[in-house]
């Protein structure tokens, strides 16, 4: 049998064998995902809402009549400057302007909103209902060919509940977790044990190791995603809109990013007292900043900025882009262009860093 399939066999059977391995790497983050998505952070019970109707026409009317019929909205019609007033007073979470031009014959009206600050997720629920009534109005007004757009400072996202943004999270922070920490832990401990020194004196060569390493760890990767993704849509009803291919592809992407800051780490650090302060140095700001269990724009202006490079913000945009705004390859390219990048970077450290002895 070839070598680097074995030594792939081999490392698949140690590290199911592994109960320790298997509980950080799967069960750890599925508990996290069923603690936080029980608790539901993100719930809410209702979207107090204003609304300024500039147009007072049958089409604005029909639209503020289908919002009142909503029942997780609180509709309050007013003028622009009392309910952006009441908009920074902290007394609505956002605010709909309507144009004069909505309902025009071949005129685009932009219709605004307005959010407050620390009302992300009611905004953007509330700017989801109104897209969905416009998109309405628009296929029962196709024969005049009236059209509406939407502007809007919130961040557009098809979910409506928390657990829709924290399960794509999860998968990156597992992902993230099982490069760094299994990968480290493991070839400091082969290399304290002699066993890579044995290796190297087999007749194998180098990379028939570290290939069966790599892809092992791939597979793992892909395992994690599946029984993720497959206990969030059973528990939690969580709807997957994107391509499952296109899931896989990231976490297979961002999973070799990971290994390979793993070999890093390994190779830069003598033992385990070494190796964990370090990995967790690495892993620990990216899980709390990188939009894992909550959305990057609650950070200070410069820090949420900084956070936009960290690898696994990458991860964590793409696979939530894919999951729950159905994007594809081509409308994702700078997450998969971080990604590449940041695993060339950790590829080349982990190649120059990494030894035998």
């Amino acid at each position: 049998m070839n070598p680097t399939v074995t030594l792939t066999i081999v490392a698949l059977k140690m590290y199911f064998r592994n109960r320790q391995a298997i509980f950080w790497t799967m069960f750890l983050p599925l508990l996290l995902m069923l603690i936080f998505g029980l608790i539901n952070f993100g719930e809410f019970s209702r979207v107090d809402m204003g609304v300024v109707d500039e147009a007072q026409n049958p089409v604005s009317r029909d639209l503020i009549e289908a919002l009142q019929g909503s029942d997780v909205l609180e509709i309050t019609v007013g003028s622009r400057e009392d309910e952006l007033e009441a908009l920074e007073d902290g007394d609505r979470d956002l605010v709909i302007i309507l144009p004069a031009a909505l309902g025009e014959t071949g005129t685009v009206a932009t219709v605004q909103s307005f959010r407050a600050e620390g009302s992300q997720q009611e905004a953007e629920v509330g700017s989801a209902i109104v897209r969905g009534i416009l998109d309405d109005i628009t296929l029962r007004l196709t024969e005049t060919a009236q059209l509406f757009a939407f502007e809007s400072q919130a961040v557009d996202s098809r979910g409506l509940e928390y657990v829709d943004f924290l399960v794509p999270g999860i998968v990156a922070m597992s992902i993230m977790q099982m490069g760094i920490f299994s990968v480290t832990f493991t070839l400091i401990q082969y290399r304290q044990q002699g066993v890579l020194r044995r290796l190297k004196a087999a007749p194998i060569r180098p990379y028939n190791f570290l290939v069966g390493q790599v892809i092992t760890r791939l597979i793992i990767s892909v395992l994690q995603t599946i029984v993720l993704l497959a206990v969030a849509i059973v528990v939690f009803d969580v709807e997957v809109v994107g391509n499952i291919g296109v899931i896989f592809l990231l976490a297979v992407l961002g999973g070799a990013l990971f290994i390979s800051i793993g070999f890093a780490v390994s190779g830069f650090a003598k033992n385990e007292e070494v190796g964990a302060p370090l990995a967790n140095i690495i892993a620990l700001p990216m899980m709390f900043m990188s939009g894992v269990f909550f959305p990057t724009d609650v950070l200070p202006g410069a820090l949420e900025k900084i956070v936009q490079f960290f690898p696994l913000t990458f991860l964590a945009d793409g696979l939530r882009e894919v999951s729950v705004q159905g994007a594809g390859i081509t409308e994702i390219p700078w997450e998969f262009l971080g990604l590449g990048v940041w695993t060339v970077i950790a590829f080349s450290l982990a190649v120059r860093l990494f030894r035998w002895e």
